[in-house]
């Protein structure tokens, strides 16, 4: 069983807190470029993905404090933040297509059922982020597209740290990491969109 020093579970919800953040911008960037249908999917997606890191840093947190081990709050995690992320690559994919109004499309040790999610949750994660690095690119926003590149850097490296030991010394700079891609993130969000208000588009 993995041990977690109750600084870790407390600092894991920093990031999560810095996602929040980007996704505000994100889904406000979604509706002023696509309108209601793709603000309300990056809205949805948003959400997923802040729910199961949140359940996850609370369990974690539960569980430093010797206080319950409530083991679904951690596993959920997948089946919530896989979608959630898918939903926000369609956003992306929208946004970056151009200005005309579009409807939303449909869209611990890893145990063999989290093995799809994980590949779904990161490919989504990384296609997310890439697509928004160009579309920063293309609005002559560079300092947003560094933002999305730092994120999308940071996806790469936890998926290189993901196997292995969790000793605490991995875990600190696991968590370093995430902090960084989600601040990349929320900089890149808060860029863009005031780039798209800015311009109207």
């Amino acid at each position: 069983m993995e041990t977690y020093p109750l600084s870790i579970a407390m600092f894991d919800f920093v990031p999560v807190t810095l996602f929040l953040v980007g996704a505000f911008f994100l889904v406000r960037m979604a509706l002023q470029m696509r309108g209601s249908p793709c603000g309300r999917m990056a809205m949805a997606g948003s959400l997923l993905v802040f729910l199961g890191g949140f359940l996850k840093a609370t369990w974690k947190l539960l569980y430093a404090a010797e206080v319950a081990d409530i083991r679904w709050m951690s596993e959920v995690q997948f089946a919530l933040v896989a979608p959630g992320f898918l939903a926000l690559l369609v956003t992306a994919i929208l946004m970056a297509r151009g200005r005309r109004k579009a409807a939303a499309s449909p869209v611990m040790a890893i145990a063999a059922w989290k093995i799809p999610l994980l590949a779904v949750m990161t490919l989504s994660s990384m296609g997310a982020q890439g697509i928004l690095a160009y579309l920063s690119f293309q609005r002559r926003v560079p300092l947003a597209a560094v933002g999305f590149i730092v994120a999308f850097l940071c996806l790469v490296a936890m998926g290189g740290m993901a196997s292995g030991e969790q000793t605490v010394a991995k875990q600190w700079i696991e968590e370093s990491i995430n902090t960084l891609g989600q601040l990349g993130f929320m900089v890149g969000a808060i860029l863009l969109q005031r780039d798209v208000r800015a311009k109207g588009c």
